[in-house]
């Protein structure tokens, strides 16, 4: 089976997106699986790296490798002399943030009608916008913070909004990931510092209600063979108010990279940790996803209340250490998002067929005139 592991990008998370890459491509079973790495540049565009499993082949100002593109289901290059077509049978997508998670790699890859490893369209293009996916979840009957939504300019309306839940609060750009443009306010000069640097990220922005005594729960599922299946929580450990792109990614090679600077499984109250596990679960059936989702809760440590965070539909290492205790490993998790991408391709819809061009040729003599034109 050919397996295009698909990485990299042009988002701020791009680097996160290699490692996770990396790791995917050394969890693959390569007595099962022939890999073909597919790095999207800083520019958007394809190549296959040479030396792919190594991050030095990354560090640097340009990566060494050949280009590729898709057609149809084939992915295609030059070999030598000659270009090669191999058909692929799945992508991997370790993409994390802008078009790789946001729905239009996923809607490239529908056309090209190779399946792929993540949620579809509507459900990637819905967690990665935290305002829609804050209302989706609210609709869902799910506990969310209070906040609200301002465009570019409008510091007046964030400045009211928090004069009247009360400082602090978190500000966040709408469409980034891994904590990216994110900051506290704990006050008016703060917050509008604060808006500044997130509208450098989007021109949309969520200011937020901010908890000062809390545990950052997060808890993934995946689908396999129409069962979705819940991790156990985790919680990750740090001193922060919030945890930074520092925090998960360059503490010393720490964070949600690895199984290190965490608890688990996570020690909470059986009610809490059965709010976390439904809630996902409910999120991820009703949105009908697939392949492996991380979503990241918050619990006040005061009242006790869990409130949900944000949705992560490719997150980072593909969350394959929150399955470990249910004895599935990373080489196992790979297995299980293929099988079900490729199973959900193979259900076929019945097509509809309207004849309207048949009937349309045959009815008229002016066929070919359009709108008093001619085509």
């Amino acid at each position: 089976m050919n397996i295009a592991v698909i990485y990299g990008g042009t988002s701020c998370e791009r680097d996160v997106s290699v490692i996770t890459g990396i790791q995917a491509m050394g969890m693959l079973d390569t007595f099962k699986y022939d890999i073909f790495p597919v790095l999207i540049s800083e520019d958007g565009d394809m190549l296959m790296p040479k030396n792919a499993g190594k991050i030095r082949t990354y560090i640097g100002e340009k990566v060494v490798g050949t280009p590729v593109h898709f057609e149809g289901e084939h992915l295609v290059f030059r070999r030598g002399m000659r270009h090669e077509r191999v058909h692929i049978d799945c992508a991997l997508l370790c993409t994390h943030g802008g078009m790789g998670e946001n729905g239009a790699l996923q809607g490239f890859l529908e056309m090209c009608r190779i399946p792929y490893t993540s949620p579809g369209v509507e459900p990637s293009a819905i967690c990665m916008n935290k305002i829609t996916a804050k209302s989706i979840f609210l609709g869902l009957g799910i506990n969310v913070l209070d906040g609200a939504k301002v465009q570019k300019g409008g510091g007046k309306q964030a400045a009211e909004y928090a004069a009247e839940v009360g400082y602090p609060v978190i500000v966040k750009p709408a469409g980034q990931g891994s904590s990216i443009g994110i900051d506290m306010a704990k006050d008016k000069e703060q917050l509008m510092q604060a808006l500044d640097m997130a509208f450098e990220f989007d021109d949309t922005v969520l200011v937020e209600k901010a908890l000062t005594d809390f545990k950052e729960i997060n808890c993934a599922c995946v689908r396999s063979r129409g069962e979705v299946i819940v991790s156990s929580p985790e919680r990750p450990i740090c001193w922060r108010e919030f945890l930074t792109f520092e925090d998960k990614y360059l503490s010393n090679g720490k964070g949600k990279m690895s199984a290190s600077a965490r608890e688990f499984p996570a020690i909470l109250p059986k009610d809490a940790e059965e709010y976390v596990k439904s809630s996902a679960a409910r999120v991820y059936a009703e949105l009908d996803m697939k392949g492996v989702v991380r979503f990241d809760f918050l619990m006040d440590n005061a009242s006790g209340k869990v409130y949900l965070n944000e949705a992560n539909t490719i997150p980072g290492s593909l969350a394959s250490y929150l399955f470990t205790d249910k004895g599935i490993d990373g080489n196992r998790l790979m297995d299980i998002m293929i099988e079900e991408a490729v199973t959900a391709k193979g259900e076929k819809r019945r097509i509809y067929s309207s004849k309207v061009l048949e009937a349309y040729g045959a009815g008229s003599a002016n066929a070919c005139k359009i709108a008093g034109g001619h085509i």
